[in-house]
């Protein structure tokens, strides 16, 4: 009976041991290092998807003219990113006084009942 008790403590002190040092990936490595407050927010998702949101969020404001958001804005769009009020992220152009204009077949608000 020892014996075999022995060999348990022994098995689970190996398995434990590896646990403990196993390295961080690359992936986790880089999610560490983003700011808390959003980390926060991604924390429910794994370490890659979370990078690949924080990414769409960080690309969509240098396609609206801010390639250096404050934080604020930043976590801004990282929630409009996770919860979209509309199936897409909102573009900030392209409505009633758009050049050429839109077709008159198309309401220019046909897009805000979505």
């Amino acid at each position: 009976m020892s014996r075999l008790l022995l060999a348990l403590c022994l098995v689970t002190g190996i398995a434990y041991g590896q646990e403990a040092q196993r390295t961080p990936t690359p992936d986790e490595v880089a999610f560490a290092r983003l700011p808390s407050d959003v980390q926060v927010m991604l924390a429910g998702m794994p370490a890659r998807e979370a990078l690949q949101k924080f990414d769409f969020a960080r690309q969509n404001l240098i396609a609206l003219g801010s390639p250096e958001p404050t934080p604020e804005r930043l976590r801004a769009q990282v929630e409009a990113v996770l919860a979209p009020r509309y199936t897409a992220v909102r573009s900030a152009s392209a409505g009633a006084m758009t050049f050429p204009p839109l077709s008159p077949l198309v309401p220019a608000n046909a897009f805000e009942y979505r």
